[in-house]
């Protein structure tokens, strides 16, 4: 049975960060950015304005970091007229900065986590003529919002799996950042990845409560080794800075979720397993500007869409063997071979 630890505080509200970047500019316009229209004027990026709406900063090296960066990127490969980002943004203020950029003339507003599907589902009836998209979510009955769903059970299978043939007290530890979809989709995926490779061992699952308090999180995770557990997959966003400093400073084995916490960690990171959603953003906007964003458009996270990178093996923390048999089930789910039970997206 998993042991839950409850995190140690409740996170501190997160403050709206409104700031725009398109165009190279630094405060977010007061008017329509330039050559905004409706979704009907889908078809080229020239004119096309594009927003997203992040949980956490763009600096926290992890889901944020990516979204942002995929709109970078259709920026500059598609031509649009403006792409800009809110960053940091609470539940409360959802709905209002959806409205904000809707209102204003964006062609294209993303809330990068299933968290934004109420509040984007809201708004999106008062601008038909706005197009939508969420990721983490399936969307069905909207013909103006589209839903980017990411199988996060299959990144969470792979480090799971990797950490049961590491751990040597049998006690395998998980550190979240707060308990939305897709954090739970990873846990699953976790859990069961375990099981796979050593039913004997323990999932110890803890949540920090936030996405960018690496203090907490590296004292949750000070928490796990004193009790006993030996290894961690952190999945933590910003957070899990903490996670990965506490791990080699304790001498303790980690997966983690990008080459650069990789860096931080040399000693004891044994790999990286990293969702790349930068390029469910890029194929967002690609579909818009082609002018096929439509109800029936369909954008799926998965190893064989290539939305998952594992990488970083180290030598002097997995063997030759533990190497091949992770290499192996990345290569299963990939083929379809390992079929994972998975979380429902509402």
């Amino acid at each position: 049975m998993k042991k839950r630890i409850a995190a140690l505080t409740l996170a501190a509200a997160m403050t709206l960060g409104l700031t725009a970047c398109g165009g190279g500019g630094g405060s977010q316009p007061s008017s329509a950015p330039s050559g905004a229209g409706g979704s009907d004027g889908q078809g080229g990026g020239d004119g096309v304005s594009a927003a997203i709406l992040l949980p956490g900063t763009i600096n926290d090296a992890g889901w944020s970091a990516a979204g942002y960066n995929g709109l970078m990127q259709a920026k500059d490969e598609y031509g649009l007229a403006a792409a800009d980002y809110s960053e940091s943004v609470p539940l409360a203020e959802q709905e209002s900065t959806i409205r904000d950029y809707a209102s204003r003339g964006y062609n294209l507003i993303i809330g990068h986590g299933n968290d934004f599907l109420d509040a984007i589902k809201s708004v999106s009836a008062e601008f038909p003529d706005t197009a939508f998209a969420v990721t983490n979510s399936v969307v069905e009955g909207y013909d103006n919002v589209v839903g980017i769903d990411v199988k996060n059970e299959e990144q969470g299978y792979v480090a799971g799996y990797a950490l049961g043939l590491l751990t040597q007290s049998n006690k395998v530890g998980f550190v979240g950042s707060t308990e939305g979809l897709a954090q739970k989709r990873v846990e699953n995926g976790f859990v069961q990845g375990l099981a796979a490779s050593n039913p004997s061992a323990q999932p110890v699952i803890t949540y920090v409560g936030s996405m960018d308090d690496s203090a907490k999180a590296k004292e949750q995770a000070n928490a796990l080794f004193d009790e006993g557990v030996d290894c961690i997959f952190q999945y933590a966003q910003g957070a899990g800075i903490g996670v990965v400093q506490a791990a080699e400073e304790s001498g303790k084995t980690i997966v983690v979720t990008s080459p650069s916490q990789q860096e931080m960690a040399p000693n004891t990171a044994a790999m990286y397993v990293q969702t790349d959603t930068k390029q469910q953003i890029v194929s967002a906007v690609k579909a818009y500007t082609e002018g096929n964003f439509n109800s029936s458009l369909k954008i799926e996270g998965t190893f064989a869409s290539g939305l998952f990178k594992v990488g970083g093996y180290s030598d002097s923390l997995m063997s030759a063997d533990v190497q091949s048999q992770v290499q192996k089930v990345v290569d299963d789910l990939t083929s379809g071979a390992i079929q994972l039970e998975v979380t429902a997206a509402s």
